[in-house]
């Protein structure tokens, strides 16, 4: 089924059209994705064993490190960001070939060839939110074992 781009189209029916660092940043991306998928969940682990165990200098390392893990997290998807935009303006530029014999008109291939990069930005869009949301949900879970009083260095100091 070829691309149309009159309907949103998913990933794979938009891959053929786009160009190489396109593709590498799709593949990148996916590796991006199943990172935060893991890091959401072991996260979410080491959260619910951390509120169990008794407070020790142990907790306080685990501790330490969980909260260095939302900050990485948020770091790469904000990179994923920046990188999705040069590699789409890179994408962009091919555009504007257009074959000189062509009895179709050239604004309409131009907007023809711009529905490919089109559709994969809003899926890439998509999946950035959706990888927003889950390392949104790993510093949550990080900050309510802060709030309630679980293994913070303060509470640390204290007993």
């Amino acid at each position: 089924m070829p691309f149309d781009p009159t309907r949103p189209a998913p990933i794979w029916l938009v891959l053929p059209y786009l160009s190489f660092l396109e593709r590498l940043f799709f593949i990148a991306l996916m590796v991006l994705s199943i990172y935060v998928i893991v890091s959401a969940a072991t996260t979410v682990l080491r959260v619910r064993a951390l509120l169990h165990t008794a407070n020790n200098a142990d907790a306080e390392q685990r501790f330490i490190a969980l909260r260095r893990r939302p900050a990485r997290v948020n770091r790469l998807i904000t990179t994923a960001f920046y990188l999705f935009g040069v590699v789409l303006f890179l994408g962009l530029q091919g555009t504007y070939s257009v074959i000189d014999n062509s009895k179709i008109p050239t604004g309409y291939v131009i907007l023809w060839n711009f529905g490919p990069h089109f559709a994969f930005a809003g899926n890439v869009f998509f999946m950035l939110l959706i990888l927003h949301v889950l390392g949104w949900s790993i510093a949550y879970s990080v900050g309510r074992l802060a709030l309630q009083g679980g293994t913070t260095p303060r509470t640390l100091e204290k007993h």
